[in-house]
C-alpha cells in the first residue's frame, strides 16, 4: 500500500464527530446580550438603602437590586430609555437563571399571584406638591440623573425625610408599558425561588437587548 493510500484510509476511518468537535469555537455571547462586568460597563450604586448594579448602554440604563422576600426572589428594577423612540418594557419576559448548584429557570410571578409576603411598614405621607401618578411606575427623566434619582432625593432618604415620588414608585410592581424617550420606569419584580440557589443571573430582555446581572444568593 502506497503512502497516499495509507493517508486516504486513515481519513476515511477517522470519526467525523472528532473532526467536528475540534472546529467548534468557544462560547461567545450574542451581540444583543449585555452582562454586568465590574471592569467594563457595570458599577455599583446605593439608593434608598439598597445596593444596585447598574449597566449603562447607549439605548438603556438599567439598575437592579436583588433580595429574598418571603418565598420569592425580589428584584428592584429601574429602566431609563436613552433612545429617541418609545420602547416596550414587559416584566413578564424577565427571569432568573440559576447557575449553581443545579441549573434551573425561575419564572416571573404576577403581582396578583403573590402570597405570604412580609407585611410592609407604614409608608410616610407623600409630598403635598404635585407628583406623577403613582399607579404606574413611570416617571419623567427630568427628576433623575443618568443612573438613578437626583442626589437631593437620595439625601432626603438618608435624612429620614418624606419619601420622594421616585422612591414611592420604586415600591410599586413594575408594569408592562411603552417607555417614552427620556423617561424612567421603576418598580419591583418577583420571581420564583429555588431552595438552594447560589449563583444566579437576573435576565431582563428589553426591546431586543438582554441585560444579565450575576448575583451570589448565599
Amino acid at each position: 500500500m502506497t503512502r497516499m493510500q495509507q493517508i486516504s484510509l486513515l481519513l476515511a476511518l477517522t470519526s467525523p464527530t472528532v473532526i467536528f468537535a475540534a472546529s467548534v469555537p468557544k462560547t461567545i455571547l450574542p451581540d444583543n446580550v449585555i452582562t454586568c462586568q465590574p471592569d467594563a460597563n457595570c458599577f455599583g450604586k446605593k439608593l434608598y438603602g439598597r445596593n444596585y448594579k447598574v449597566i449603562n448602554s447607549p439605548r438603556f440604563t438599567v439598575m437592579v437590586s436583588v433580595s429574598r422576600e418571603g418565598p420569592y426572589t425580589r428584584a428592584d428594577v429601574s429602566i431609563a430609555n436613552n433612545t429617541v423612540l418609545p420602547q416596550n418594557v414587559t416584566p413578564e419576559d424577565f427571569r432568573v437563571e440559576v447557575v449553581t448548584p443545579k441549573p434551573k429557570i425561575l419564572l416571573y410571578v404576577s403581582p396578583s399571584d403573590l402570597k405570604d409576603l412580609p407585611a410592609a411598614a407604614p409608608a410616610p405621607q407623600p409630598p403635598t406638591s404635585p407628583t406623577p401618578q403613582l399607579g404606574s411606575s413611570l416617571l419623567p427623566r427630568q427628576t433623575t440623573t443618568l443612573t438613578g434619582v437626583a442626589p437631593a432625593a437620595d439625601q432626603s432618604y438618608a435624612e429620614g425625610k418624606t419619601k420622594t415620588a421616585e422612591q414611592l414608585a420604586s415600591e410599586q410592581p413594575l408594569e408592562a408599558m411603552s417607555l417614552s424617550p427620556n423617561e424612567v420606569a421603576r418598580g419591583r419584580v418577583y420571581f420564583e425561588r429555588a431552595k438552594h440557589e447560589q449563583l444566579v443571573n437576573i435576565v431582563l430582555p428589553i426591546a431586543g437587548l438582554v441585560f444579565e446581572f450575576p448575583y451570589n444568593m448565599r
